[in-house]
């Protein structure tokens, strides 16, 4: 059994890499800080279980979530560890099809062993928070996920910073005339009247977050 472990936070990655050896001795636990070298490593160690958090130093850590999980074979479960709470993490994370979600939160050491036993046999975990918010989308009939195009949803962190239409343009390659036209779609439909609710509602949601 191989179980990569890609974490930025050294004193937890040294955790987990210890739980996995004593839940399951005799198996090569591979440690990364990186996002871009624990993707390189789940190509060419092709592990049993990934455990990634979303909060990497080098890269977005849901874009490499949801790389890891389209390239896994079936054999490889995916298992996010993350403090992230936010609407827009659980829910990429769910359409990415993650095998388990645990928030870092207040989690026992109980926790995290039950979750990664379940998911290395097959079965799947998502903390109570998680399934709380999926909860939560599901019966929001203005949620993002539900009213917003993938494009919408490209440019609502650029307009959560506070950035120009020709700001935001210059980034997405757009002419700003296009992404005035995105705004106001997109603060119709979520029945916002103003750039401060916008990038609130950005914040609060995780299209942006305060270390942007």
């Amino acid at each position: 059994m191989t179980i990569l472990i890609i974490e930025d936070q050294g004193l937890f990655r040294e955790f987990l890499g210890k739980l996995c050896g004593r839940l399951f001795p005799g198996a090569e636990v591979l440690c990364e800080r990186d996002g871009a070298v624990g993707l390189e490593r789940s190509r060419t160690a092709e592990p049993d279980l990934i455990l990634i958090d979303l909060n990497l130093p080098d890269m977005d850590g849901l874009q490499l979530m949801e790389l890891l999980v389209a390239e896994a074979g079936p054999a490889t479960k995916v298992l996010v560890l993350s403090s992230r709470r936010d609407p827009v993490a659980i829910e990429r994370a769910l359409r990415a099809g993650v095998d388990g979600y645990v928030d870092k939160v207040d989690q026992s050491i109980e926790v995290l062993e039950e979750a990664v036993k379940k998911v290395i046999g097959g079965g799947v975990y998502f903390s109570p928070v998680v399934v709380e918010v999926r909860r939560k989308l599901r019966a929001d009939p203005l949620a993002f996920s539900k009213v917003l195009t993938a494009r919408e949803q490209e440019i609502l962190p650029l307009l959560g910073r506070g950035l120009s239409n020709e700001e935001a343009a210059g980034e997405l390659n757009l002419s700003p005339a296009t992404v005035l036209t995105h705004r106001r779609n997109v603060m119709r439909k979520l029945g916002l009247h103003s750039t401060c609710e916008l990038i609130r509602y950005a914040q609060d949601n995780g299209f942006v977050s305060f270390s942007q």
